[in-house]
């Protein structure tokens, strides 16, 4: 484990404790350890967080973080979720997928703006908003 900081974040560099190799987390204002979201990396800019900006990490940590957050997604909605729970995602044609391309679901339905996915025989809804492929979504059933 090491220390690291957010360079450009908007609480002016909340410091992150960096669990490198899996789920990249930091402690909040309580010291409740809380994990960051999909991290982007800009070849000759580093990695970002939408929330904290730039971060010191590399593209393999970056990656590494961002494999585990799919995994955890992943084995939430097939054993976990429940009703009214859900999460975000993103629409990619006729496929429903995480930040970097994981495929949540290839069973997906779209009637204008609204999404339907179905997952592990559960059912999962959200809408698109205007020109965008990023979608919150909840199960239904």
């Amino acid at each position: 484990m090491r220390r690291g900081g957010a360079h450009g974040s908007r609480s002016g560099g909340h410091p992150l404790q960096l669990h490198v190799g899996s789920l990249i987390t930091y402690a909040w204002g309580d010291g409740a350890e809380t994990c960051l979201g999909d991290l982007a990396h800009f070849e000759g800019r580093g990695v970002y967080d939408p929330t904290w900006g730039r971060l010191d990490l590399t593209r393999e940590e970056a990656e590494a973080h961002n494999a585990a957050l799919d995994a955890a997604l992943l084995e939430g909605l097939d054993k976990s979720c429940r009703v009214g729970q859900g999460g975000y995602a993103y629409l990619a044609g006729e496929t429903v997928t995480t930040f970097v391309g994981t495929v949540v679901s290839e069973y997906v339905t779209v009637r204008g703006t609204s999404v339907t996915f179905r997952r592990s025989g559960r059912t999962y809804r959200g809408r698109l908003g205007k020109d965008r492929s990023c979608f919150n979504f909840r199960r239904t059933d």
